[in-house]
């Protein structure tokens, strides 16, 4: 490594270092300004509810909460709002509209009004839509790529999920003091993974 790169990393890192505590104050405000209204920020009340019930089918309730109860669908309105520049928040409330039409084209009900089986088989859908649209940008040049909203919907909600209380304490191991480091435990039969 030449000095010139040494200089730009240590830059990047100093950089990342000043502006974390920033973006966490950004979000936490974010966070209390959605609690006070009640109201979402980004999305409209039937945006909003329409994420609640995708995060639902990607994460639904079994012997723990699902995504719904762990109100990741607010997480993901104020990550968007906060966190993703204009072009992706619009390419994700787009996908939404599709998402919309998709059940529109298929069972004549928006997406919220569909029953459980008619949500997975349009999540399905959006999920073979996502895989095509990655294979044909394989061949883009990286300006032109972007994630699909099928992408950027499960992963802000894993995301989302688990880093909540509930996802973290509920979906996974968690030791509030864990003691010791143990950088290798081997799970018995059945064990939640750690959370960390």
């Amino acid at each position: 490594m030449n000095r010139r790169d040494a200089l730009m990393r240590v830059a990047a890192l100093m950089g990342t270092t000043l502006s974390l505590p920033a973006l966490a104050d950004t979000l936490e405000a974010s966070a209390t300004k959605r609690a006070v209204s009640g109201k979402p920020l980004l999305f409209t009340a039937d945006q909003d509810t329409m994420v609640a019930e995708m995060t639902e089918v990607i994460i639904p309730t079994t012997n723990t909460p699902g995504a719904k109860a762990a109100k990741v669908n607010e997480i993901i309105d104020i990550i968007l709002k906060d966190c993703y520049p204009q072009k992706e928040q619009k390419l994700f409330l787009d996908g939404l509209a599709h998402t919309n039409e998709l059940s529109q084209a298929s069972y004549n009900k928006n997406f919220v009004a569909l029953d459980e089986k008619q949500r997975i088989e349009v999540m399905t859908k959006l999920q073979a839509e996502a895989a095509e649209q990655r294979k044909a940008m394989a061949n883009l040049p990286a300006e032109q790529r972007y994630t699909p909203f099928f992408n950027t919907l499960k992963s802000l909600t894993l995301n989302g999920y688990f880093t909540s209380q509930i996802g973290a304490t509920q979906a996974l191991e968690y030791v509030a003091v864990p003691g010791r480091f143990q950088g290798c435990i081997d799970l018995k039969s059945g064990q939640k993974a750690w959370a960390i």
